[in-house]
């Protein structure tokens, strides 16, 4: 299981990047649509700007790029549209085209990041943050990119995306077609139609007893904020850690091996078995431990959601442990027990979701709901987003596929499964967690020889 172990933490010194602006560029495709009005699970997600990095250590064509990016929104009128509000304070895209930006910088020596050289905090110098509120009737593009060009033609590319216009299979549907376009291939539209989201959420159902998002009094939820807001500044950080194939493979193994009957048993719940089976010591003492899954309706059994339907289509559900069982219970069977109650991820149980989602979105209140399992990382929850699945690794723009593919910070405890840039079915664990936490994981994969150095 000899493998280069990354551990990068994200408190390291920046270094300091020397760029010049060559050009800055609000790009127009000249298609426009019918206004759309963004669903209460949409505006749950928030306006928040996320900045993703792709690492290509051989570049690519810029004027290419940036030629089919316009060829690419012309398909996808929403994106370089901009929000606003109606007379009753509702929240809708305005498909008016009103441009996404594009930047080039040209940097001083060799691009110096990969696969061993993460970014960790010098990603901040990518890109220039905006805050939510400055999202609705602004002029503030929906979309943003910042190509950050070196001496050997290396880029670092940073897109800055609304999380409320893109899940993850929004946003890399959209990024494939881009790299589509660049190639000279033809761009499938996906299907924009946000009102499946709205109808549904409108059905006669009784939410009474749904938990997974819920508005808590309002003394509590302010108290809740500010220990999740006081707990992201003050001691949440960001490492990234190399679970290789050969680990993978093994705890497979082991899992068919102890329970040939545990079909489900996968790298996902593997992984977040042994994260949690980790963590739990230094995890507050007698509360419940649990993971929270993020899970796409578009794949919900009965919800009848187009499979390319663009826009935000998570939900979550949980999976519980006691302290008991994390510390005494193999990881075969840790992992087959990783999975929510089949009532949660039922039709019935998301279209209650929807339902209250929609209510609040009625109300102009969604701001009031907090997610249950964000929530309950303040005590033994942690957060699984598994994008090993996504084709984070086939954005191609002509000259082959990133090299190395990264993210923020996040500011809840939350574990990220990204496939190797190799997709040699190794996991690239992006794990933000107090530095207790971290320093736990870090030191139970050295103990387990996960991650040693190769010789």
């Amino acid at each position: 299981m000899a493998a280069t172990l990354l551990s990068i933490d994200s408190g390291n010194i920046m270094a300091r990047l020397r760029s010049k602006l060559i050009f800055e560029k609000r790009l127009h495709a000249g298609a426009t649509a019918a206004k759309q009005y963004l669903t209460g699970i949409d505006i749950l997600h928030g306006h928040v700007g996320i900045p993703l990095i792709f690492v290509y250590k051989n570049g690519f064509d810029l004027a290419l790029a940036e030629r089919a990016l316009i060829d690419t929104l012309k398909h996808y009128p929403l994106v370089s549209g901009r929000y606003k509000k109606d007379e009753q304070g509702h929240v809708y895209a305005d498909c008016n085209d009103g441009g996404v930006d594009f930047r080039v910088f040209r940097c001083e020596g060799d691009m110096p990041y990969g696969e061993h050289q993460p970014l960790g905090d010098d990603i901040k110098q990518f890109y220039k943050q905006f805050m939510p509120w400055q999202v609705i009737n602004k002029d503030q593009p929906l979309f943003q990119v910042n190509i950050h060009q070196y001496a050997d033609d290396g880029i670092v590319m940073c897109i800055y995306m609304v999380h409320s216009v893109f899940d993850g299979s929004s946003f890399f549907g959209f990024m494939l077609g881009w790299s589509k376009a660049c190639r000279g291939l033809q761009i499938k539209p996906p299907s924009f139609d946000r009102s499946v989201m709205i109808k549904a959420g409108q059905a006669d159902i009784d939410t009474r007893g749904f938990e997974l998002i819920r508005q808590w009094p309002i003394t509590q939820g302010i108290g809740i904020m500010a220990k999740l807001g006081w707990r992201a500044v003050t001691d949440m950080k960001k490492e990234i850690f190399r679970i290789p194939t050969e680990t993978v493979q093994k705890w497979k193994a082991d899992a068919h091996a102890m329970l040939p009957d545990a079909s489900g048993v996968n790298t996902g719940k593997l992984v977040t078995a042994y994260v949690l089976k980790a963590l739990s010591p230094v995890m507050p003492a007698g509360v419940p431990r649990s993971a929270g899954m993020a899970l796409d309706m578009r794949y919900i059994r009965g919800l009848t959601l187009p499979r390319d339907y663009f826009g935000n289509a998570l939900c979550y559900a949980q999976a519980y442990y006691s302290e008991q069982e994390l510390a005494h219970d193999s990881l075969s069977v840790l992992a087959e027990k990783c999975r929510p109650q089949p009532d949660q991820v039922s039709a019935e149980n998301v279209s209650k979701l929807l339902a209250v989602a929609e209510r609040y979105r009625q109300k102009q209140a969604i701001w009031k709901l907090i997610f249950k399992p964000a929530v309950d990382t303040l005590a033994g929850g942690i957060v699984q987003n598994n994008l090993s699945m996504l084709p984070i690794y086939e954005i191609d723009m002509g000259r082959g596929t990133p090299d190395w593919y990264e993210t923020f910070a996040m500011t809840i405890r939350m574990m990220a499964m990204v496939s190797t840039p190799s997709k040699d079915g190794g996991i690239d664990l992006h794990m933000a967690a107090s530095r207790a936490e971290l320093k736990a994981l870090r030191d139970q994969l050295a103990a387990d020889g996960i991650g040693r150095p190769s010789k």
